[in-house]
């Protein structure tokens, strides 16, 4: 049973500088990253999957960070991809804040049992305590955010 959510974020999939003006435009460019990292097969595909999840209800979780996902075809290996944008992004937030931590979940239809259902109750977990929070939040480095991820 994996325990940590670095068994599902490498540090190809830490993206510490986005620019995206939109949440539509940060969900585009972390697919173009997970397609470029490999994990992804199909940018578009896969960024149609993500918004037509988002279009379900939000992934916007509150306290400035959003959980997309996407269940899609053109994922090769499910993974995870940690960003955080530049200037907050609006994205319909549960508390309406908006959004500048995004932790991207690929998923592959194939993937054998509840891998994803893992990742994101690792990931839910880890949310709720405030001090993870705090340090994500203030993480300048994608190896501090690994190491953050480690523990």
């Amino acid at each position: 049973m994996s325990s940590k959510l670095s068994d599902f974020i490498s540090e190809k999939n830490i993206v510490m500088d986005l620019h995206a003006k939109t949440r539509d435009e940060a969900i585009h460019q972390l697919a173009l990253i997970l397609q470029q990292n490999g994990s992804v097969s199909d940018t578009d595909d896969f960024y149609h999957d993500v918004l037509h999840r988002e279009s379900l209800t939000t992934t916007g979780i509150g306290n400035n960070i959003a959980i997309p996902h996407g269940k899609s075809t053109s994922v090769i290996q499910s993974t995870m991809l940690f960003a955080k944008n530049s200037e907050p992004l609006a994205w319909h937030s549960l508390d309406g804040s908006e959004v500048n931590i995004i932790f991207l979940m690929a998923v592959s239809p194939e993937s054998k049992g509840d891998a994803h259902l893992r990742m994101l109750a690792k990931l839910s977990g880890k949310l709720m305590d405030d001090d993870f929070v705090k340090a994500i939040k203030s993480a300048q480095t994608s190896e501090e955010i690994l190491k953050i991820l480690k523990s």
